[in-house]
């Protein structure tokens, strides 16, 4: 029993030490949806928006700057989200402002600290309030291609999210590691 579990450590330790990504933030994201919105909290308690992104990115390595429109000035311009993306949005009455931004998970939807809802939650891009006031997205760190999601900016209609393969390895990984650690202390 002890070689199993000599051999399984180290590989539970190998799918840990892989580069942290943009998709990573959101499972970060994804863990705070409740904690209360709060202006100009940066967490971990609480959240206003920008502080949300800042604070996710932060966990897995990739500093952003605190305010919104700052963040939209960083990483690279796209067309079709991709999960992790930053997704920029403006509730200024001429609607030119960056005013808010949100962390895109996939099939459509954000994590954001919503100050309409006083809490971190999730959104879905398609609904009016939403629609009508996005400005554009940006894709920040490394993104895996298997996190694509390729939902276009511009229509409400974006494609499913494919499966997030290195979260289930870690997943199994860790189960089978926990599995051989109870046989050895038997």
């Amino acid at each position: 029993m002890t070689i199993r579990v000599a051999y399984a450590i180290p590989l539970s330790l190998a799918v840990f030490t892989l580069p942290a990504s943009a998709t990573d933030a959101v499972g970060i994201a994804a863990g705070l949806i409740g904690k209360p919105y709060v202006w100009g909290a940066e967490g971990p308690r609480s959240f206003d928006c920008s502080g949300l992104t800042q604070y996710a990115y932060q966990q897995v390595g990739i500093d952003l700057p605190r305010r919104a429109i700052s963040q939209s000035r960083i990483g690279d311009a796209t067309r079709r989200l991709r999960r992790g993306d930053l997704v920029f949005f403006s509730t200024d009455e001429r609607r030119s402002l960056v005013t808010h931004v949100g962390i895109y998970e996939g099939g459509g939807v954000m994590i954001n600290a919503s100050k309409r809802h006083g809490r971190v939650r999730r959104d879905d891009l398609s609904e009016e309030y939403w629609a009508d006031r996005f400005m554009f997205a940006r894709r920040v760190g490394e993104g895996s291609l298997d996190d694509r999601d390729d939902g276009r900016v511009a229509t409400g209609q974006p494609r499913l999210p494919r499966g997030d393969k290195r979260r289930t390895a870690t997943r199994v990984i860790e189960t089978i590691a926990d599995v051989l650690l109870r046989r050895s202390r038997r």
